[in-house]
């Protein structure tokens, strides 16, 4: 058995964990707003508390705004005994939540408008992350805080907890089991422990950090501000261990001539999935923050499979597989072909017989086993 799956527990058993072993350290911070581990569990108690009456495995679709009510509706709808669907905030509002079977969305005010014309179709219950978006509208900080704590069964670990949206819309169904082992198996990948603070400089929230920042006890400081060196100013300020960017802002920034920001003295690792940077502009980004750039892959809509070395990053590639991963490139030894992965995180139902799952993607594997990227969508 390999050692991350001996760490499976249900998903908001992460906060729950958090809050009794780091119950004042600071979960996320958001501005001059901040929540202790303490705060966000018993929110998400409220919020759980709130959703109890429901039938049970009802999906609850949350818009992935980078807001410090999602990681509270996240974890209490699957603590109330539901399924939660992660929805990105520019999708297919419509599509998605039909696709998913979403009987209850919550999503920004800014929605509003959209989400009246949805409901007008068909009945779909509303709630909101960061204020009302009509008048009565019902927020999940007035749900969490207006409701008291109830008791919920411990759920089957290799139920559904969460449906993601991978290539073209396709549903990616993950259990408990390979939510929180793959928790335990990122943290240990990023170099997430708790006094670690990760910086999230992304349009939205990626559940892969925040599951593993909560596995670690760590601290989350999101930062909404759309320049990419407004980022790396906001985690040299913050004393970040971690500043966690998307490819594209990353290599604008790195090609920026400016002297836009002070290099970092405390930031380990600049972290980003999706397309990989080309080596030249992996080594400005470096030399411009003061940390490299490591790179990690997972399969479109799960957690990760391979992440590059903190302390030794291979230019161009997404790294080893984690503990207790297996990857396959079907193809001849450094030849491009469809990449296979195996590991306990890997969502069971999307798996052939033996435990793999075909990701669409196509990359090489190099002398080592790290894996380099040539076509496709990653996570």
């Amino acid at each position: 058995m390999p050692e991350a799956e001996t760490e499976a527990l249900p998903l908001d058993g992460l906060p729950r964990r958090a809050a009794a072993t780091a119950p004042g350290r600071a979960a996320i911070r958001f501005g001059a707003h901040a929540l202790s581990y303490r705060d966000l569990d018993a929110a998400v108690d409220g919020f759980a508390a709130a959703l109890g009456r429901r039938r049970p495995g009802t999906v609850v679709g949350v818009v992935a705004a980078l807001h410090p009510a999602f990681p509270v509706a996240y974890f209490g709808a699957v603590r109330a005994g539901h399924i939660c669907a992660v929805i990105d905030p520019g999708a297919d509002l419509d599509e998605l939540t039909a696709r998913a079977g979403v009987e209850l969305l919550v999503a920004t005010a800014g929605m509003a408008d959209l989400l009246r014309r949805i409901r007008v179709e068909r009945d779909l219950d509303v709630i909101y992350l960061d204020q009302p978006g009509e008048p009565g509208g019902r927020t999940v900080a007035t749900l969490a805080r207006t409701h008291t704590r109830r008791r919920h069964p411990r759920p089957d670990l290799d139920a559904v907890a969460c449906l993601r949206f991978g290539a073209h819309g396709r549903l990616v169904p993950l259990t408990h089991r390979n939510l929180t082992v793959g928790a335990a198996q990122a943290a240990r990948a990023y170099g997430f422990e708790r006094g670690s603070t990760v910086v999230n400089h992304l349009p939205t929230y990626e559940p892969v950090y925040l599951n593993a920042a909560v596995h670690a006890a760590a601290t989350q400081v999101l930062c909404a501000d759309p320049d990419p060196a407004g980022g790396v100013t906001l985690a040299g300020r913050e004393a970040a261990t971690h500043y966690c960017g998307l490819p594209a802002p990353l290599a604008k920034l790195a090609a920026d001539p400016r002297d836009t920001h002070p290099r970092t003295t405390t930031v380990r690792a600049v972290l980003a999935s999706g397309a990989t940077l080309p080596p030249g502009a992996a080594l400005r980004l470096a030399n411009r923050v003061g940390a490299p750039l490591v790179q990690w892959y997972g399969p479109a809509g799960g957690p990760l499979t391979h992440c590059d070395l903190l302390d030794g990053p291979t230019a161009g590639s997404v790294g080893r597989p984690v503990p207790g991963t297996d990857c396959h490139v079907l193809a001849p030894p450094g030849k491009p072909g469809q990449v296979k992965v195996r590991g306990p995180q890997v969502a069971t139902a999307m798996t052939d017989p033996d435990g793999w799952l075909r990701t669409g993607d196509i990359g090489y594997l190099d002398d080592h086993g790290a894996l380099f990227l040539t076509q496709g969508v990653t996570a």
